[in-house]
């Protein structure tokens, strides 16, 4: 597959954590099979591994499951058709640094329709995730853009990913801090 070339400009990233995305999504985009229509990089950066508490496959099918745990650095694929795309959503839960359950949401799009790609994150204590609300969140993903950054105080918990690529064929990478 060609490079995949885009401009993330919907939310402020530090250096460091731009160059961290753009490297997820380079590997995303390497792992990339013709018959997929999205890959994705997953890297935990918290004090242990990440357990999957819930999924949400709102469109696609599963190429390559979620890695559960996420201990490191690892990754997923998912294909669909060309009228569908892929849509889904992925909560992971984990301790942070102070030994606290918290709980990391990721949700992308990658569709042929008028939203197109999208990512969207949201984190904190694990119990914010125990009753999902999945049509909020495929909602709040219908309304974000390529790049996500989530940062909730009261946990010190921090996710921030991307999606990028043409419609059909992309790559999307996230970074789980904490």
């Amino acid at each position: 597959m060609a490079s995949v070339q885009c401009e993330m400009k919907d939310v402020q990233l530090t250096l460091e954590e731009k160059a961290c995305l753009d490297e997820m999504i380079k590997q995303a985009e390497r792992s990339l099979e013709p018959h997929e229509l999205l890959a994705g990089a997953l890297n935990n950066q918290t004090v242990g591994p990440l357990s999957i508490v819930a999924t949400k496959i709102f469109a696609g099918q599963v190429v390559r499951n979620f890695p559960n745990p996420l201990c490191n650095l690892d990754g997923f694929a998912m294909s669909g058709t060309f009228a569908t795309g892929v849509k889904a959503a992925v909560v992971y839960s984990g301790k942070n640094k102070a030994g606290v359950e918290c709980g990391w949401l990721l949700a992308f799009n990658n569709s042929n329709n008028a939203v197109g790609v999208r990512v969207f994150a949201e984190c904190g204590l694990k119990g914010k995730f125990r009753n999902i609300n999945w049509a909020q969140v495929e909602q709040k993903l219908e309304k974000s853009g390529t790049i996500a950054k989530a940062h909730d105080l009261e946990t010190g918990t921090s996710l921030y990913a991307g999606i990028c690529g043409p419609t059909g064929k992309s790559a999307a990478g996230a970074v789980f801090l904490g």
